[in-house]
């Protein structure tokens, strides 16, 4: 069994040691392994005769590499191990972040074939998939002025810090959005939006409980509005383990596609985040691709 571990080494988080001990891991369960690495744009070398693809970094690697199997039209089955700032595909599937322990589960895995795959439909956005979550609105704005330097050091609380000296400028955006599922249109104007395809969102919080990576739909939590007492009420919800569809402001929908559109010219030029990054151009169509991806499940011990 060949394996082909791809790597970012670019990543804040990227860690040559214990990448080093992710491969012998894999190696000590029979395993040959080959390295690979990411680049900016999505490429990386594929390896035909490689048996399993394991990412080994956060959602926003994964991304990458998900988008360029797809474009290349292979299908390739995957695993990712938990190496970024979140992980929220890892977290949602159940991915050890112990590099042996990890092996040992995917190699059991992977061997118990058809019993142990998840097929999660794919996601893209104007075209280009992503695996995890979009959002605009203050943590989209928050991602985009994080200090990447402060997350080297702190992680995921770089984003908090952020979100922290928003409060000071806080942003003002509308958007119109149509939301289409069998067959039905619903319009919504709101001021901040998610759309979520794996349950988790930014760690552990759940924005729409009933998301799901093996699901053909997505879910889109729109809040009409987004002061700061408003977005704080939703934040705390959440913190609280209650859906935030609750709240009088706060609706949640099951999509298939997503149109979307700037609001009205008195709003600031929003900022978006795709799988916890900065995403430089608003998207305007989120849509399920109609192909899946092949996850390789964990087996415990």
């Amino acid at each position: 069994m060949l394996v082909e571990l791809i790597h970012n080494p670019a990543s804040g988080t990227h860690n040559d040691v214990r990448l080093d001990v992710l491969a012998r891991a894999f190696e000590a369960c029979g395993a040959q392994v080959r390295l690979g690495r990411t680049k900016q744009d999505g490429r990386f070398e594929i390896f035909p005769e490689c048996d399993l693809v394991c990412v080994s970094g956060g959602d926003g690697a994964l991304r990458l590499v998900v988008a360029s199997m797809a474009k290349a039209g292979l299908t390739k089955p995957l695993c990712v191990f938990p190496a970024g700032t979140v992980n929220l595909v890892a977290r949602e599937i159940g991915y050890s972040s112990d590099p042996e322990k990890f092996a040992r589960e995917i190699m059991a895995g992977f061997l118990a074939r058809e019993r142990a795959r998840l097929e999660a439909p794919l996601i893209t956005s104007d075209g280009l998939p992503f695996v995890a979550c979009i959002s605009a609105g203050p943590d989209g704005q928050a991602v985009a002025r994080h200090n990447p330097a402060l997350k080297k050091r702190i992680g995921g609380a770089a984003y908090a810090w952020s979100m922290l000296r928003l409060l000071a400028d806080w942003p003002a955006f509308r958007f119109a959005l149509q939301v289409e599922a069998g067959g039905s249109e619903t319009q919504l104007d709101c001021a901040a939006f998610y759309v979520i395809k794996a349950r988790h969102y930014a760690g552990n919080w759940v924005l729409a409980p009933q998301a799901d990576l093996a699901s053909p739909r997505f879910h889109v939590v729109a809040l009409a509005r987004a002061r700061r007492r408003d977005f704080f009420r939703f934040l705390a919800a959440v913190a609280m383990g209650r859906d935030p569809a609750r709240l009088a402001f706060v609706r949640s929908l099951p999509a298939q596609a997503l149109t979307i559109r700037a609001g009205d010219a008195g709003s600031q030029m929003a900022a978006f985040q795709v799988d916890g990054d900065w995403l430089s151009a608003q998207p305007r169509d989120i849509r399920m691709a109609g192909t899946s991806i092949t996850y390789c499940l964990p087996v415990p011990e």
